[in-house]
């Protein structure tokens, strides 16, 4: 194969234009690439020896990020997040935050005891992130039974429940 392999002689877009000249590729399978570099090179060639430039990396880091770290690792995931940008819904996390910052703002509350504090306001509102303090569901109604005359096949069906014990003997019985 014409070219060479070794990245540190030349930049991809030198090997393959030497390609492209000497035929090893033809002009109807340029990668799709290529024109876009012919025509916007980079300012600098990407090239392996090109020296690294030294930049800060800037913390990407929000207030509410240190609250929200504090109440996944309080009360863990509490549901399914949805990150659909047509949600409408917030997601308990959000509400938790909201919450946080509202009582925070208030200043009625001690810092130490404004994750606690929250989780009643929620727990007020009807979020339980504890639930064993959740109140128990009611049970279901029983309906009262209406009596209808079964059909021969459901009646059949009713009775006809198969059991693998059943199975394993007709199986047995068959070999003997």
């Amino acid at each position: 194969m014409a070219g060479n392999r070794l990245e540190k002689i030349g930049t991809i877009f030198t090997r393959t234009t030497g390609l492209l000249k000497s035929g090893a590729i033809k002009a109807s399978e340029k990668p799709l690439w290529y024109e876009v570099y012919e025509a916007f090179p980079p300012k600098y060639e990407p090239r392996f020896d090109r020296p690294v430039q030294e930049k800060k990396i800037k913390q990407i880091l929000y207030t509410e990020d240190a609250i929200r770290a504090k109440f996944y690792k309080a009360h863990g995931s509490p549901g399914t997040i949805t990150l659909s940008e047509y949600s409408v819904r917030p997601t308990i996390s959000q509400l938790f935050i909201k919450e946080y910052e509202k009582l925070r703002d208030e200043g009625n509350v001690p810092e130490e005891k404004l994750m606690e504090e929250t989780a009643l306001a929620l727990e007020a509102h009807g979020i339980y992130l504890d639930r064993s303090r959740a109140p128990p569901k009611p049970e279901p109604e029983e309906q009262p039974a209406v009596e209808t005359q079964p059909t021969a096949s459901s009646s059949q069906l009713l009775t006809d429940k198969v059991r693998l014990s059943d199975i394993f003997k007709e199986s047995q019985e068959e070999k003997n």
